[in-house]
């Protein structure tokens, strides 16, 4: 196939951090959509979306309800993890300077010490051996512990076959965390692994952001739900359901306010009601320049603003966001490609950093198009792909589905990923470097 003909330099711009910690806690000031009617590019309107409101204010909660929760506040650590040296298997500590180096080595069996509570201390003596299970601490004068499999037992006597090593199978104190290390960063994800990780630390509650309280409705007089009867020229709100998927995480307060028609004081109304209880009210449809498309004149209408109508992206440029009141507001199309694109691209980062998450670059990596495409520049163009494999030289190649278009949805869930083409790309060659978003 040869090489590609485009270095990685030309691959479309990615999200980015560009807030340090000092700047996540000051609110920016928003400017307006370029006035020309040119379009705002991906990163820009990212940039202009993050000033739209501070990290949501923080609350204290108990260990066991801080799962998937987003922390606000550095953990370090207050004592060496683990805190003894213990057993990391069932069998026998020994002194292995003690029992020389010919076999079979013969050793008394003086106790037994298992993970619990130490009630009394015993103490290894000369050519002896302590029976001791996993997690048990170490007595004082072993410096290591045979597994069971590899003793036989004569009684009170232990028969060794070989001689062990210092230190094997032993967890040394302090050898996973040492005081004063950082164990969990503000601004992390509470997943599995911190919960255990503050767990181990002793920690009983944690300091945490306050859920993101999100209100989303759908616009759209042709929308039906699920179940209803549909006439000619009716739809079934796909939107609605896109967007719960997409913002059912455990940091985020999710309000359905359902579906509103194409009515401006119905609009209107909906408008009201979702920026007076959420931090963050998203809606779909209604964003484009139809003469049903109302919600850049509620925004206004409700006494918000809009920092950004148009976005250098296909699918989704009527992407527009602003302010009504205290909430930042999202219009997303009512195309549910570009519904789960611009969501995917642009909007997941935003709420991340309003819920006080760190950034997440999400990676463009380059890959080599196994597929010819014609397109007009000007924006950066996600297309739904697969991953075909590897050519001659282990470079993963990519295809576009076929007759890929952002009006079909179930194409979308057939893909493992996005094909991103620069929005300086006229056309895409086999063989071309294009960019490979992952889903």
């Amino acid at each position: 196939m040869g090489h590609p003909r485009k270095s990685p330099e030309m691959l479309p711009p990615v999200l980015r951090q560009r807030h340090s910690n000092q700047q996540d806690e000051i609110l920016l000031p928003t400017c307006a959509d370029h006035e020309d009617g040119t379009l705002t590019p991906v990163d820009l309107a990212v940039e202009k979306g993050l000033t739209l409101r501070l990290p949501v204010t923080t609350e204290s909660v108990d260990l066991q309800h801080a799962s998937g929760r987003v922390l606000a506040q550095t953990f370090t650590a207050q004592a060496p993890q683990p805190y003894f040296d213990y057993s990391a298997m069932d069998g026998y500590a020994v002194n292995v300077k003690d029992i020389g180096s010919s076999l079979p080595v013969r050793l008394r069996l003086i106790g037994r010490i298992a993970a619990s509570r130490t009630k009394e201390e015993i103490t290894l003596r000369t050519r002896s051996a302590v029976r001791i299970l996993t997690g048990a601490p170490i007595p004082p004068g072993a410096n290591a512990v045979i597994a069971q499999e590899e003793i036989r037992r004569e009684g009170d006597i232990v028969v060794l076959s070989r001689i062990p090593q210092r230190g094997e199978n032993i967890r040394l104190r302090g050898e996973d965390v040492q005081t004063g290390d950082t164990l969990i960063e503000r601004r992390s994800l509470m997943d599995p692994r911190a919960m255990g990780v503050a767990a181990s630390a002793g920690i009983p509650r944690v300091e945490l952001f306050r859920k993101l309280r999100v209100a989303i409705f759908s616009t759209g007089s042709e929308l039906r739900q699920p179940g209803e009867d549909i006439a000619p020229g009716e739809i079934y709100n796909s939107n609605r359901y896109i967007l719960r998927g997409l913002l059912d995480k455990p940091w985020i307060d999710l309000i359905d306010l359902g579906t509103s028609y194409d009515e401006p004081k119905v609009l209107r109304a909906y408008m009201r009601d979702a920026a007076a209880q959420a931090d963050v009210v998203i809606t779909t449809g209604g964003v484009s320049v139809g003469d049903e498309d109302h919600m850049a004149d509620v925004v206004r209408d409700c006494d918000g603003t809009i920092a950004v109508t148009r976005v250098a992206i296909k699918p989704g440029k009527p992407l527009t966001l602003g302010q009504v009141g205290q909430a930042a507001y999202i219009g997303l199309p009512g195309n549910p490609v570009a519904v789960f694109t611009t969501f995917r691209v642009v909007v997941d980062g935003l709420l991340r950093a309003w819920a006080g998450l760190k950034q997440r670059v999400e990676p463009v990596r380059p890959v080599i198009a196994d597929f010819t495409w014609t397109c007009r520049t000007g924006r950066s163009t996600y297309l739904p792909g697969v991953l075909k494999g590897y050519n001659a030289n282990g470079a993963p190649l990519v295809d576009v589905l076929p007759r890929a278009n952002s009006g079909k949805l179930f194409l979308l869930s057939k893909a493992d990923g996005f094909v991103v083409i620069n929005p300086d790309y006229g056309d895409v060659k086999l063989g071309d470097l294009v960019g490979w978003f992952a889903l």
